[in-house]
């Protein structure tokens, strides 16, 4: 008959489980949000600077609003493509050093480097919002929208690095 501690350790495990299971299933949630809007962003993105080169150059006449519309979109479309880069793990590493440890230090390692990669996001969100609430109640000078949402993808960013990297350190890669 297993004892209390057999018991409290089952119960941990069930709930390790149960929070990485919910942990994985947001992040998918966010991941497949924030695919399509990359993908609706990078769209209106090229079609923006398609407008602003066909006005410029074939009609003779540059448009004001592309280039200011073209910088908005462009902030969203970077920094939310960034944090889809943490969740599938494509950004840049270099495994030269790595691979040639022992595999637990290999281990440690991408469980210090997903931290602070964690950490970044936690920064990210709390200087991102700190932007925002200085620019609140600007305008931008060509099209009139509120300044701040040109600094939102920040804070947006962060949250969704946070979540993908805790995703990560609940629901290791294989090759990790």
């Amino acid at each position: 008959m297993p004892g209390p501690l057999a018991n409290r350790a089952r119960h941990v495990l069930s709930s390790k489980i149960f929070m990485a299971t919910i942990l994985n299933w947001v992040s998918k949630l966010c991941a497949r949000g924030t695919t399509i809007a990359v993908l609706i962003i990078a769209v209106l993105l090229v079609g923006c600077l398609l407008v602003s080169i066909f006005f410029r150059y074939i009609i003779g006449y540059a448009l004001s609003f592309p280039e200011e519309l073209s910088m908005l979109l462009f902030a969203w479309l970077i920094l939310l493509t960034g944090s889809l880069g943490v969740r599938e793990g494509f950004h840049v590493r270099l495994t030269i050093v790595t691979n040639k440890l022992p595999t637990t230090i290999q281990k440690v390692l991408t469980f210090l480097i997903t931290t602070g990669v964690m950490v970044f996001g936690g920064v990210l969100l709390y200087s991102g919002q700190g932007l925002v609430t200085r620019t609140v109640g600007n305008i931008s000078a060509t099209i009139g929208y509120p300044i701040e949402i040109l600094y939102y993808p920040a804070p947006v960013c962060g949250v969704l690095i946070i979540l993908y990297s805790l995703t990560s350190l609940f629901n290791p890669r294989k090759g990790d």
